[in-house]
């Protein structure tokens, strides 16, 4: 069957099974889960904490879309993530201020997450490019009654914009490829 084609249309093939391939495997997609245990409790009320390094970037964020979904296992706290910016903002504020100026949840600016968020549903963010830190904080205004907070974390990858167009391209220029290149 190969000899039927020409280098042309050999290429073809190439590009035609390179793009199938690439279209199917951004459809399926691909999970990953995994948890982070061990991380402290607020230990005061009416404060976010912040964690001290970003949180992982999507280095391919042109080529593959990420959802992350996060769930936690207790109902005393709350999860939010917010981007470099706003952690400098709630770093700044003297901690002495009123609620409603400092960082106690209600007056933060999240990308994803909330103080309103559940443990069980948690949120989901479409990960975008920058640099964005995990915030923590007490519900309520109350302390939480354990010292630990165990996360959960499910990350989707499949196709974004520019990967699907790679993939259409790469099969439409194989086609054309292909009938051009028989003999």
């Amino acid at each position: 069957m190969l000899d039927s084609f020409t280098s042309r249309g050999k290429a073809g093939l190439f590009f035609a099974g390179f793009g199938t391939i690439l279209l199917l495997a951004g459809i399926i997609g691909y999970t990953l889960t995994g948890e982070v245990e061990d991380i402290p409790t607020p230990n005061a009320p009416n404060k976010a904490f912040f964690s001290g390094d970003p949180l992982p970037g999507n280095a391919l964020s042109a080529f593959v879309a990420a959802e992350v979904t996060i769930t936690w296992d207790r109902d005393d706290v709350w999860i939010g993530l917010v981007d470099e910016d706003e952690k400098k903002r709630c770093e700044d504020v003297p901690t002495f201020f009123s609620n409603g100026l400092d960082c106690d949840g209600s007056s933060m600016d999240f990308v994803a997450g909330n103080p309103g968020a559940t443990a069980e549903e948690g949120f989901t963010w479409e990960m975008e490019s920058g640099t964005y830190f995990a915030a923590l904080g007490a519900k309520d205004g109350a302390l939480p009654s354990g010292t630990e907070v165990v996360v959960f974390y499910e990350v989707h990858l499949g196709h974004s914009l520019l990967s699907l167009l790679v993939s259409f391209g790469a099969i439409l220029s194989g086609a054309v490829l292909i009938f051009y290149g028989r003999e």
